[in-house]
């Protein structure tokens, strides 16, 4: 068994106040913006699609590697979650680790990328795990004031509830298509996936002896639900002619939508339609200055489909060829810093934005 975070990502070494993301896009120190970005498309290919059709040669793209945890943590969350196929915890010991944590809802986000591009067409492959501890209001009000395993509610209830990812692989392909006004890129992203999803709970009883917990009524008495899935993202990218310094992109997440749903219960038994993947818009502009500066902003979600509808924006002032300093804002997590050493780039942030490329509706 892997402990999650501190041996994928070695995050035991760095600083556990933020959310880390280590990588080769710039765009995670800039609010999560960068839907436009040209500077590195190699990087930026792994968040629009259409980015690819500007690599040349054969290239080894990295991903932005992110931590993400809210609630506990996450040097805390690394000593107790273990991350094994299709589950984040035993179910024997679930309870015990759903009374520890009952004080608060608690998410840990692990995700990233790694591929190779020849010439405008890459595969790779990534994925995402999103685990979240749910406890329910009594139970909170509960660790909150007494504490005491005896003194649990009645109507106590809390639920472990995770979701695994993974491509197998992303296959990528962009062209660039010459306009009279300017030149559009094109690119789709097939993603071949497996899918995992796992959901336990315990009530009173069981939070009170902090052992075994139960299985969710979904999982029909296994340990997990797998899947296979296929989907499609689609991106463009279009600059004008001459020297502008502009560019404008659209991204569509999820424009084939994995096949993926089903009926599944929440924190408190109540049952809704689980469906993971939905379809997103997302439209971004990117300003690169000939001071160095650049300025980019992004609309996540037009329309709100998925519910994660927001403006990031971001800002970067580079220092030489080797040395940049970023920072940004997005609307739904707040501010984010970063710097980039030589290609090399770390952004921090309370809570770091997901890329659009990773993001799961639940």
């Amino acid at each position: 068994m892997r402990r999650i975070a501190c041996w994928l990502l070695g995050v035991s070494m760095l600083p556990v106040w933020a959310d880390i993301s280590i990588g080769g896009s710039p765009s995670a120190g800039m609010g999560g913006a960068g839907l436009a970005l040209m500077r590195r498309p190699t990087a930026q290919a792994f968040y629009n699609p259409a980015a690819i059709a500007y690599v040349r040669g054969v290239r080894f793209g990295i991903g932005n590697l992110d931590t993400t945890s809210r609630g506990a943590s996450l040097t805390s969350l690394a000593d107790d979650l273990e991350f094994r196929q299709g589950s984040i915890t035993d179910l024997r010991t679930a309870a015990g680790l759903l009374r520890k944590y009952a004080r608060e809802d608690t998410r840990l986000l692990v995700t990233g990328d790694i591929g190779l591009i020849v010439s405008g067409v890459g595969i790779s492959v990534g994925g995402i795990v999103d685990a979240r501890l749910l406890p329910n209001a009594p139970l909170q009000n509960w660790a909150r004031t007494s504490g005491v395993p005896a003194a649990i509610p009645a109507n106590s209830r809390a639920a472990v509830i995770a979701v695994g990812v993974v491509s197998l692989p992303d296959i990528t392909a962009g062209v660039r298509v010459p306009l009279g006004e300017g030149d559009l890129a094109v690119g789709a992203r097939l993603r071949n996936m497996k899918f995992y999803y796992t959901h336990y709970f315990a009530d009173q009883a069981r939070l009170q002896a902090g052992t075994d917990a139960l299985r969710a009524p979904e999982l029909r008495g296994r340990d997990y639900i797998e899947r296979d899935a296929t989907g499609v993202d689609l991106g463009f990218i279009w600059r004008p002619q001459g020297n502008s310094n502009y560019a404008i992109a659209l991204v569509v997440e999820n424009f084939i939508e994995p096949d993926v749903r089903f009926q599944a219960t929440d924190r408190d038994g109540r049952v809704f339609n689980f469906k993971p993947f939905t379809r997103t818009y997302n439209a971004g502009v990117a300003l690169d200055l000939e001071s160095g500066t650049l300025i980019v902003a992004d609309f996540i979600d037009i329309g709100n489909n998925a519910g994660k509808g927001e403006i990031r924006v971001g800002l970067e002032q580079r220092f030489g060829r080797g040395f940049a300093l970023r920072g940004g804002y997005a609307s739904n997590t707040g501010w984010t810093a970063g710097l980039g050493i030589g290609g090399f780039n770390i952004a921090y942030s309370d809570t770091l934005p997901v890329i659009v490329s990773r993001t799961l509706s639940f």
